[in-house]
This record gives structure tokens, sequence and C-alpha cells, in this order.
């Protein structure tokens, strides 16, 4: 490729010159302002500010260039809506399995709530942060403190865009991981197809994804995995799309959705190395540079990613790492990461939401593909690759990647049930990879896709149906419970109820409910008396965790929950979730700390809102 390219160069106008020297220009202005003429705390403010208006604007160019490649190609899916056939048959009863799979409920704490959290602020502010505490001031319910999420915010944004549409209400993230669903498993088809040429394999790989409870899992909750694999199906197909007929068009909407691929998800940004490769594969395809405004500026738009990594790299509070643990990534993680693996690709009980059928399908799928590879490189003509094939091959290879970088993460055991989504990725790469494989079975006269069709329904009796009764996202997490527990007794008071919790204030402050984490609570004994008195807040409800505190089991409060002695509770609910007790108190009084003459001046301030805050 590099002689190629080398050659390619030679044969360039002065305009295309002028274009790519702009390019390599913006290249090193990213670099610069991206990782030297800007601080961590720079960067954070400027992302805060500024991120809402820089994704508002990178994801308006992208649906502008989508309209035009689109209304090129309206002949080809205008058809294929008018009359989708068994392809459009297939892909509804795929979409009707994945929501049917689980119910609608938050899946992953807090991360989920974080997400709900950041696209209400953006909603409500234009700005790009995660609201911990607000309060009713006047009739308006307003954030008071926020901070920047680790998270990239692509996917709270869209969210946002569907509260400005249809009003602020908590279930628009469902509704969007909804409508991602059909997208998604259309696109997975689309690239079956293509890369096989048949139908039936393009809907084996629909089914082997569709009837993983994993991805129903993730489609019915609210987190950001289902829409970070839309937008991977996506780029590839824009890579395909781009590499039969490379224009200046298809090349900014592929780049584009490349960036926006990566603020889906952390590692994300991976996929933009095969899409450099995509693109410069393309140029060598029609002996010419194809350079359009948005490519050439694409440099740039990769900066606020590198600003919010940098944020994130400056804060290890952020980082969430388990006692002991002092990096991120280190070789010490591998062993284990890799173990845990290989028990979720292959385990064939019930107790994961995995697919060892879509494992193993997968696996023969590699071994196929590298055969044909190895026998590729030996032949001496070596024939020019399929446009799929290609970009199977550069995504495939990152997908890999991708696998690999996260085996060297702190939280990346796979069987356990909040860390499973990461496979995700590697799934998609598997369903695609199984499609080759029972297609060329097919062609050896091996009726494999029919094989493995009548081997799918047979899992799914066997394997697939157990593992949904058991659904360990939502019955086994005792965190959610816990929390729906303590905002079903708010909600159930006259309010309005200030409350004083020990789990994440977030998802109180989704629901409206004034929330202050115990602790701090602990330290504003006189504040909250003040609201009490005057009105503010008609009670005041303290959540705390109990433990045995004698050899006999007798309980006693968390000492990270203990109370001053001057707040006067009394119970009004008490439940084990799990081996964890929680009780819920309401507080009766707060008495007055002796002051020694002189120690407070006269004329002190009142209490305000701002005060407890």
């Amino acid at each position: 490729m590099i002689r190629s390219l080398r050659q390619l160069l030679e044969l360039t106008g002065p305009v295309e010159r002028r274009s790519l020297g702009l390019l390599v220009l913006c290249s090193v202005i990213a670099i610069g302002a991206g990782f030297f003429l800007v601080s961590p705390k720079t960067a954070e403010a400027l992302i805060s500010h500024g991120g809402y208006y820089y994704m508002l604007a990178l994801f308006a160019l992208f649906v502008f260039y989508a309209q035009r490649v689109g209304l090129k190609r309206r002949e080809v899916w205008r058809q294929w809506l008018r009359r989708p056939g068994w392809a459009g048959l297939g892909l509804a009863l795929a979409t009707a399995c994945v929501i049917w799979i689980d119910p609608f409920k938050h899946k992953i704490l807090f991360d989920e709530y974080v997400l709900q959290g950041t696209a209400f602020h953006m909603h409500a502010t234009k700005e790009v942060g995660t609201v911990v505490r607000a309060y009713d001031i006047a009739g308006t319910w307003l954030p008071i403190d926020t901070f920047l999420d680790k998270r990239p915010y692509f996917f709270p944004f869209l969210v946002s865009l569907l509260h400005d549409l249809t009003g602020y209400r908590l279930q628009n993230i469902f509704a969007l991981n909804v409508a991602l669903t059909p997208l998604f498993l259309g696109l997975v088809y689309w690239l079956a197809r293509v890369l096989t040429g048949r139908r039936g394999p393009a809907l084996l790989a629909v089914a082997l994804l569709a009837t993983m409870p994993l991805l129903g899992q993730q489609a019915t909750g609210a987190g950001m995995e289902l829409h970070n694999l839309t937008m991977l199906a996506l780029v590839m197909a824009l890579g395909v799309l781009y590499l039969r007929a490379p224009d200046g068009d298809r090349l900014a909407l592929f780049v584009l959705g490349a960036a926006l691929l990566s603020q889906s998800r952390y590692e994300s940004v991976i996929f933009v190395v095969p899409t450099a490769f995509i693109a410069i594969a393309g140029w060598l395809r029609v002996r010419r540079l194809v350079l359009s405004w948005p490519v050439i500026l694409a440099p740039l738009l990769l900066v606020p990613y590198v600003w919010h990594n940098r944020v994130l790299s400056a804060k290890p509070m952020l980082w969430q790492l388990r006692a002991g643990e002092t990096s991120r990534f280190s070789t010490i993680y591998l062993e284990g990461n890799l173990e845990s693996a290989w028990r979720f690709f292959f385990n064939r009980s019930v107790e994961l939401a995995n697919s060892w059928y879509l494992s193993a399908l997968g696996a023969a799928g590699v071994i196929w593909v590298l055969v044909k590879a190895w026998r590729w490189a030996r032949d001496p003509a070596r024939p020019p690759l399929g446009e799929s094939a290609a970009v199977l091959i550069a995504f495939g290879g990152a997908i890999t990647g991708n696998l690999i970088m996260v085996m060297f993460y702190y939280w990346s055991r796979f069987d356990d049930v909040m860390a499973s989504r990461f496979a995700l990725p590697t799934c998609l790469l598997f369903a695609l990879l199984a499609a080759l494989v029972v297609r060329g079975l097919d062609e050896l006269r091996v009726p494999a896709t029919r094989i493995a069709g009548f081997g799918l329904a047979a899992w799914m009796l066997i394997c697939c149906f157990p593992a949904i009764s058991r659904r360990p996202y939502t019955d086994q997490n005792l965190v959610m419970l816990e929390v729906n527990w303590e905002h079903d007794i708010v909600a159930a008071r006259p309010g309005p109820v200030l409350l004083l919790t020990n789990n994440s204030t977030i998802p109180f402050v989704l629901w409206r409910i004034p929330t202050l984490l115990v602790g701090i609570g602990a330290m504003r004994g006189e504040q909250i008396s003040y609201h009490l008195k005057e009105g503010t807040f008609k009670e005041v409800l303290i959540a705390q965790a109990l433990r045995p505190t004698t050899a006999q089991g007798n309980l006693g409060v968390d000492p990270e929950d203990v109370l001053p002695a001057s707040f006067k509770i009394e119970t009004i609910a008490q439940k084990r979730f799990g081996g964890r007790w929680l009780r819920i108190s309401r507080l009766i009084a707060i008495e007055p700390e002796p002051v020694s003459e002189g120690e407070k001046p006269p004329g002190a301030a009142t209490p305000t809102v701002a005060s407890l805050l």
C-alpha cells in the first residue's frame, strides 16, 4: 500500500496537493491543541460550556451529508421500504425478540443514571455536565452542583434532543434504545448480506445476535452500549458504500460517522484507524485523492475527545478503582480477564447473558477467514478484495485490538454481569464471521445455513429461554432494588421531602426529589433545622445501611452512615437486600450543639437554600 500511495501522490495535481497540505496542517494543529496547548482544567471548562454545540454541529453535519448521499440512492432504499419481503419480516421478528427478552429497567448502576443526568443537564442548560444536586426554587427545578462525567456525551446528546422535542421524561432514554434496535439489526443484515451475497446467512447473523440475552438487556436498559454498536455497524456500512463509489460526499459521511463513533464509548476512538485505512483504499481505487472539507477538518473534530480523555486522566477519582488498585490498565489484570472472557464466550450454564452458540460459530468463522487469508496471500494473482471484505478486515482488526486492550483494563471480567457488555463488539464480529463460514460451507454443498438454523432453534430451547428467565441484570441487581425501595417510600410521603441517602443522589435528582448524601447532611444540621422550621421541607428522611455488630447478629448502623448525636430520628421502614440491611428513618429534631460564648459572632448570616447545598 505504501508504494501505491507514493505513486498516487506523484500523480496528484496542485489542487489536491493543497488539500493534502491543509489536512496535514490540521493534523499538526489538532495534536498541539489536544495534547499541549490546553491544560486539563481549561479543557474541562471548554467541554462543559462548548461540548453541546460541538456535538450539535457535528451531528447536524453528519445528517446533512447523510441526506445528500441518501438522495442519490433513493431508488434503492425506497424499493426496499415498499417491499421488505422475508428480510423485513425476519428483522421485525428479531426486533420483537430483542425487546421481549428483558423488562424496561435500569441495568447498570449508576452508569445509566449518570447518562440520564447528563442528558437532563444538556437539555436544560445546553452544557455538558451531570447534575448531582438540585432543588425546587420558586417552582423551578434548579441544578446546583454538576460535574463533567468521564463518559462520552454523544448518546446523552441524542437523549437531550428527545427531551427538547417531546418534553423531559425519564422514559425517553428507553425509547431511544428501542428505536436503535431495528436500525442496528437492519445494519447487521445489510453487512452480512453484502459479505455473503445470500439472504439466509444474513438472517442467521441477525438471529444469532437477537437471541443473545445480553443484547436484549441493553436494548431495554438505559445504557449507551446499543448506541455504540449501532454506530459501529453504521460506520462499517458507510465504509462499504464509500469503497463502492469513492467521492467527496461518501467519504465525508464516512469520516463524520467515525468522529461520532469516537464519542460513543471511551475505546471507540480506536475505529478512527480502520477509517483512515479505508479512506486511503478508496483513493487507491480511483487513483486520486478525494478530500472534501469535512475530511480536511477531521483531525480537529477529534480534539474534544482528546481533551475529555486528558480530564479523565487528571482525575483518578473518576477511575473508580477498587481497593489496592493504582492503575486502570496493567498486565496484572490480563490473566483474570482472559479467564473470564473464556468463561463468558463459552459458558453453557444459564448464569450469564451470553450465547455460546454464537461464540462457537464465530470461532469457526475466525478459522475460516484465517485459512482464506493464508490462501489469498500465497496466490500469485492475489485477486483484489471486495468492498465488504476490505471493511470487515479493517474493522475486524480494530475490534480485535479493542478486545485485546480491554483485557488489560481493571474492570473487564466478562463473566461479571456488570461488565459483560464490553464483549458486544466482539459478538458483532462473531455474527458476521458466522454468516461467512456458513456461506462458505454452502458453496461446498454442505447445507450449513440450514443446519445452523436448526442448531440455533435447539440452543434457544435448551439455553436461551432459561437464561432469559434468570435476568441477572434486573432480578439480581440489589442496588437497583434498594434505590427503587427508597424512591417508593419517599414518593408516598407528602412533600416536599429532603432525603439523606447513602446511595448516589443522581437518581433522586432525576425524580426531582431534593437529596443529599448522608455524610454531607450530617454536617448541615443547622441548615436542615432552619429549613424544616421555615417549611422548605415538610420532613427529612434518612437512609442508612445496617450491619451485624455483635456475635449474636444484632444490627447497628454502618460507621459511614452514622449521624451526630444531635440528630434525633425514628425508624419508619427496614428491609434486607441480599446480605445487606437498609433502614429508612424520619428526622424528628436536631438539637442545637452547645456553643461557647464568642464562638459565633453576633449577626451571623441566616441559613439560605444555597447554604444547605
